[in-house]
């Protein structure tokens, strides 16, 4: 049975600058991005004739172009079935969902073929989705957006098999691929990292100064539902620095920071003198201002904990800190 559009709830103000949280749901409305091209289909014409370049006998040559890089890629499950992006092409930007789709191949492209077609290949009864899609200016890159069905809120469904057919695409010569097909399968939704999303695309970050050392005055970074910009302090490696955190007073709390970008980060419990087990690890691709996330468990005490980040290349990084 098919899944229907799933509710989440997202604490989420209703304004573009966010101060704080509470329960109504987000002002979440599917992308208004391009419908799916109407036109014809990506296989080859059964008419071609044999001699032509377009032709599909056995003793036609193919091109020898093929796939270098694509998200997602071959194969790869779980694929997160959306991605939301704030859409400013209206009076009131909002909150809208699509699924960007990325090919690059070994030389440059027939720019007058973009089309590929999305097969389900889960449930046999949804119609193919014919879609065209952008070269590069290099011609080696084809970016695809696939926007939301009109039965659905989502552009694609959740723990599905997808095949994107590439049979109509051709390399500059105008040589058909020998490889034309990529597949990958979507996996289900996490509300969690939907609402810290929400934050990243919505909220005025807040600006603070890494500590330089423990001893420095790091300032507090222990909000829930914050988007704080950090600037990090320059050292022989790379930039660094800390900030603070104070636990709940009465409860053990998960608390999880969703970076912008891969930092090596260290938790530890200054008023205890311990250090606080931490898992950094990449974090599905749903928008683009989560990359990683860190998580660890906080104990109660209004206890003073530190995060040590870096060293990176960068003097900025972004993160939402979530704790329940």
């Amino acid at each position: 049975m098919r899944l229907s559009s799933a509710t989440f709830l997202f604490a989420t103000c209703a304004a573009l600058t966010l101060t704080g949280c509470d329960d109504d749901d987000p002002i979440v409305t599917p992308d208004a991005g391009s419908s799916t091209d109407a036109g014809t289909d990506a296989g080859s014409d059964a008419g071609t004739d044999a001699g032509s370049d377009a032709g599909t006998d056995a003793g036609t040559p193919t091109s020898t172009a093929t796939v270098t890089a694509s998200r997602p890629s071959e194969g790869e499950p779980d694929v997160y079935p959306l991605e939301m992006y704030l859409d400013a092409s209206g009076q009131t930007p909002v909150i809208a969902f699509r699924k960007v789709l990325t090919l690059t191949f070994s030389e440059p492209m027939d720019v007058s073929a973009a089309q590929v077609t999305l097969h389900d290949r889960t449930d046999a009864t949804v119609p193919a989705r014919v879609l065209t899609g952008a070269w590069s200016e290099d011609a080696r890159t084809l970016t695809v957006t696939v926007p939301r069905t009109e039965e659905s809120t989502r552009p694609l469904e959740v723990s599905t098999h997808y095949v994107l057919s590439l049979e109509a695409l051709k390399d500059a010569a105008g040589l058909a691929l020998s490889d034309t097909s990529l597949d990958f399968t979507t996996g289900e939704r996490d509300p969690a990292l939907e609402h810290a999303c929400t934050h990243t695309l919505v909220n005025t970050p807040e600006a603070v100064t890494a500590g330089r050392t423990p001893f420095d005055f790091p300032p507090d970074t222990h909000t829930g539902h914050a988007l704080y910009d950090v600037t990090l302090r320059s050292g022989e490696a790379g930039f660094g620095g800390y900030t603070g955190f104070i636990s709940d007073a009465e409860s053990a709390e998960h608390v999880t920071l969703y970076l912008n970008q891969q930092v090596p980060t260290k938790v530890t419990n200054d008023t205890a003198g311990t250090d606080v087990a931490s898992v950094l690890a990449p974090a599905r691709f749903i928008c683009a201002g989560i990359t990683h996330t860190v998580k660890f468990t906080s104990e109660p005490g209004d206890q003073i904990h530190l995060f040590q980040f870096g060293p990176v290349a960068s003097e900025h990084i972004q993160f939402v800190l979530e704790r329940e």
